[in-house]
């Protein structure tokens, strides 16, 4: 599926535009999607948007193995985040080894997968970033994982963490909270569910940004504890 892209908003009080498009497969959990910025601040790497605030296509279109339901089956193909409820919007945190922030994000968005005019718009509403291209950005994004749960109707939440190699290297640490709001939910999840980011490759050029991602939805199911046997007395008492 085709669809267009949009990323506007602002962090560290400057503006930010990046128009692109991106082509996805959720049988496959493919999306690939190429960007190019006519605004980008200073401090802030477009290459987080994978790991953080602004590409709902990843998450949209994972493919779904062992009965999971993805994203794209639950929400029918339109979902939103921060906009119909208002100001529950996606946040993003990156810290170093020493603990302090380097990157603080909240973002909204409309992801559109519906007939032919198919489109993806995120916004940023603000925050910090003190990682640059060229010197600190980001060089490798690690595959990573999350979990994904029906919070009520209409609310399919998902939390991620994650870690990325900067160019200096050293490394982030990261974790998101998406809370995507489904208006015309079809299928309820069937339990908590496990979204593996499987691969992530990323180029970027100081002004175009490409990205291909490959990821999955799995059941979360918990190990079950064996019964204590006569020999193995149980731990409790």
């Amino acid at each position: 599926m085709d669809h267009r892209y949009r990323i506007e908003g602002d962090i560290n009080s400057r503006a930010v535009l990046g128009v692109g498009s991106g082509y996805t497969d959720p049988v496959a959990g493919t999306s690939e999607m190429e960007v190019r910025f006519e605004r980008l601040p200073s401090g802030w790497d477009p290459r987080t948007i994978v790991l953080m605030c602004c590409e709902r296509a990843t998450v949209t279109c994972s493919r779904e193995s062992d009965g999971a339901v993805g994203m794209f089956q639950a929400s029918g193909g339109y979902l939103t985040i921060g906009r119909d409820l208002v100001k529950v919007e996606r946040r993003g945190t990156m810290r170093n080894a020493e603990g302090q922030i380097m990157v603080d994000v909240h973002a909204s968005s409309v992801t559109d997968f519906r007939g032919e005019h198919r489109y993806d718009h995120s916004r940023i509403e603000g925050g910090t970033s003190h990682i640059h291209y060229g010197e600190n950005g980001i060089a490798e994004v690690r595959p990573f994982t999350g979990v994904m749960m029906q919070a009520g109707p209409n609310l399919i939440t998902v939390t991620t963490s994650y870690e990325a190699v900067l160019e200096d290297d050293s490394t982030l640490y990261g974790t998101t909270f998406y809370p995507h709001y489904l208006p015309q939910q079809r299928v309820q999840l069937p339990g908590l569910q496990l979204l593996s980011l499987v691969s992530i490759e990323q180029e970027f050029d100081g002004r175009t940004l490409w990205v291909r991602t490959e990821s999955e939805v799995t059941p979360l199911t918990r190990m079950a504890v064996p019964a204590p046997t006569a020999s193995q007395p149980s731990a409790i008492g």
